[in-house]
């Protein structure tokens, strides 16, 4: 019974880890209230679940903003980009519902929407996770999200269906977000983490050839992914 309330028990270590949750998701979201920063403090808020709440490395608030801090530029671009991708979207849907338009260019407006709409959902589950997570260029970041998101269709639409779950609450009950974000990057480490020991191996692999099967490795090797 003793045991079951001291320092390194049961209790403790789920209001430490409550805690932890609270702390990063109101992190979180008062660093996307400049909407340009929404970008790295995502980053950093998988990083930090992944480093500091599930491995138990380091503090969580010096952890998150140093990787806030190491993924800003990037970051802001690849917000930057999810706004004008969003904003297509937005507009071509209302070139598709407006009066007049010609059947070819609903057709052609409904295409673009849909890829668009793919697209900004790849860059929102996988972007900032890889962006944490390795150092890359920013054409490596894309072309290995929409790698991982093609090579891993099942978990993507899962991960997607809880990314949505969960946006959908923290819009209509706000409350939510000081606890929502964090608890949506615990599931989304879950899901990815076993993705990136596969870019990792391969990195190794390109790294030893001669140890390893043919050195003939996809894009990893020119972005130069690192565990960041």
């Amino acid at each position: 019974m003793n045991r079951l309330f001291d320092v390194n028990g049961p209790i403790f270590t789920f209001l430490s880890k409550l805690c932890d949750v609270l702390i990063l998701s109101i992190l979180w979201t008062l660093f996307c209230l400049p909407v340009v920063t929404a970008g790295p403090s995502c980053a950093a808020l998988y990083h930090t679940v992944h480093k500091s709440l599930l491995n138990s490395e380091g503090y969580v608030v010096s952890t998150f903003w140093k990787s806030f801090r190491n993924s800003l530029k990037q970051g802001i671009l690849l917000t930057l980009l999810c706004l004008f991708t969003g904003a297509f979207c937005v507009v071509s849907y209302f070139f598709i519902t407006a009066e007049g338009q010609g059947r070819v260019f609903v057709i052609l407006y409904f295409a673009l929407l849909i890829l668009a709409a793919l697209f900004l959902l790849v860059l929102l589950l996988y972007a900032f996770p890889v962006l944490s997570r390795f150092y890359m260029s920013f054409s490596g970041i894309l072309k290995t999200s929409v790698a991982l998101a093609v090579t891993r269709a099942g978990f993507s639409l899962l991960l997607a269906v809880i990314l949505l779950l969960c946006a959908g609450t923290m819009f209509l009950a706000p409350i939510t977000m000081i606890f929502l974000p964090a608890c949506y990057s615990m599931a989304a480490e879950r899901l990815i983490e076993p993705a990136f020991r596969k870019v990792l191996e391969a990195k190794e692999q390109a790294e030893n050839p001669e140890e390893d099967a043919p050195s003939d490795e996809p894009s990893e090797e020119e972005s130069s992914p690192e565990e960041s």
